[in-house]
């Protein structure tokens, strides 16, 4: 066990969300204090959980780890709360299911501190109980390592598997970034797209050090919000509050930014339109008329549109038709 010494500022503060990860959490943890590197603390952020899982954590005995309670207010709030309480220049973000590998805060720390110009690290990372890994989930966008830089000419396809690329599990960041940006996206307790918010508008910004390395292992089947989900996400964040991103867009990228927010919005109304829910796809074209400029893709959408229209009036039409019915 490695003591930190009195007034000491680790150089990496690792924050972890914690809601009802009793079955997980110690494996987080003892992920981080089988680092290869040992210059951190550990915060862990009791979001309301109502299991054991914050005895779990108030059982280590290492003056790295600490526990603050907050109020179940959100994976992006209790991030936000485990920043606040750090000191450290460099952050990174463990979900309590997932574990890193042994050489992650290593390789990372090594990145920033030999590419000075780049505020963030990213690794490729494994996937679910198959262990796969990330290359075959996102196999549009390819990874070399070195410095990177978003290219202003980048189709928003592929702008959309970079991000995807940028797991909050996988990333080491300068604080800069946080305080610039103002940290993952918190309103009404976001739970889903929070951390794509924050990392969507350091790529519109800074170069990156990316590294294809698998150095983290994200447990999808252990997530309430996993690939198991089956409810209709609601739009992402970046949708529903564009504003804060548009204005940290530098002049070059925003004819980009325009052009990735719309495809995230045709996706988005795909998903909806799906489960019948028109007014939040009309809500979404309305909101992004770029999502034209995807012609063939906002073809099928339109033409999917007006059949569940059709099939909506169809079916309002028969209750009142039997209604009126039972009323005579």
């Amino acid at each position: 066990m490695k003591e930190l010494e009195p007034n000491q500022v680790p150089l990496v503060g690792v924050i972890i969300p914690l809601y009802n990860k009793g079955k997980y959490i110690a494996r987080a943890i003892d992920s981080v204090l089988g680092q290869t590197y040992q210059n951190f603390e550990i915060i862990v952020v009791n979001d309301g959980s109502t299991d054991d899982s914050p005895d779990i954590v108030s059982n280590y005995h290492d003056s790295r780890i600490r526990i603050i309670h907050q109020i179940n207010s959100g994976p992006g709030a209790a991030r936000n709360r485990g920043i606040t309480e750090s000191k450290a220049p460099f952050l990174s973000f463990l979900d309590a299911d997932d574990e890193w590998l042994p050489e992650f805060l290593e390789k990372s720390v090594e990145n920033l501190q030999q590419h000075p110009e780049c505020l963030l690290s990213v690794s490729g990372h494994f996937r679910g109980e198959e262990r796969t890994s990330w290359q075959e989930h996102l196999p549009h966008f390819l990874v070399t390592e070195g410095v990177w830089r978003l290219p202003t000419e980048m189709k928003p396809q592929l702008v959309k598997s970079a991000i995807d690329f940028f797991h909050s599990g996988a990333v080491l960041c300068s604080r800069q970034i946080i305080e610039q940006f103002g940290g993952f996206y918190s309103k009404d307790r976001c739970t889903y797209g929070e951390d794509s918010y924050l990392w969507i508008q350091a790529a519109l910004n800074y170069q990156i050090y990316l590294d294809p390395t698998p150095l983290m292992w994200h447990h999808t089947e252990a997530s309430e919000l996993g690939q198991g989900r089956k409810e209709v996400r609601p739009p992402w964040p970046k949708l529903a509050d564009p504003e804060p991103i548009r204005n940290h867009c530098p002049p070059e990228y925003r004819s980009l930014l325009e052009h990735c927010l719309a495809y995230y919005a045709l996706l988005a109304a795909y998903r909806h339109v799906y489960v019948g829910d028109t007014q939040t796809v009309k809500a979404l074209l309305e909101s992004f008329p770029m999502s034209k400029t995807f012609y063939p893709n906002y073809i099928k959408l339109k033409i999917r549109l007006t059949f569940v229209e059709l099939f909506n009036k169809f079916w309002k039409f028969r209750n009142w038709l039997n209604q009126t019915k039972i009323a005579s």
